[in-house]
């Protein structure tokens, strides 16, 4: 069976899910582009406390919530200037189009807010998915954590 998802906005209260389908996210999905110390660092900067800065800040949080179990799918988080910040599915719901459900969802977001474009600075493991879906590398970049060197790309798609 076919399963759905329901999109919700993120609150405080949706942390702790968040954080776990972050985690899982980055250290199940992202485990063959990017070391272990990479992977500690870059899951080390996402505290409970600059999660609720995001929360609280610019960002529209978007969450894809399993229809009948209401569990966390995945999530993401947009402004109203087409930066797309966050986008992380659980590993129990790759391939099952949470990704692209939210992906829509973030540029429906931007159009209604007549940004221009979408852009992101996108991991190693998502450039594939971003390219498939209308991006284009901008430039690839080393982003600095915790001592550690992680390459990504910022990518955008026009609207």
């Amino acid at each position: 069976m076919q399963k759905r998802f329901n999109l919700q906005p993120g609150a405080i209260a949706d942390l702790p899910r968040m954080q776990q389908t972050f985690e899982a996210s980055v250290r199940q999905m992202c485990n063959r582009d990017y070391t272990e110390a990479q992977l500690d660092a870059w899951i080390g900067r996402a505290t409970p406390s600059r999660w609720e800065e995001l929360l609280t800040g610019d960002l529209q949080f978007l969450l894809a919530e399993e229809e009948v179990t209401k569990a966390l799918a995945g999530f993401t988080s947009i402004n109203t200037q087409g930066y797309l910040h966050s986008m992380f599915v659980h590993p129990d719901y790759q391939r099952q189009g949470v990704a692209t459900l939210l992906l829509n969802a973030a540029e429906a977001f931007a159009r209604k807010h007549d940004a221009p474009s979408v852009h992101s600075e996108v991991s190693l493991t998502a450039q594939p998915f971003f390219t498939a879906k209308g991006y284009h590398i901008i430039k690839e970049q080393t982003v600095n954590i915790h001592r550690e060197s992680l390459q990504n790309a910022v990518m955008e798609k026009q609207l």
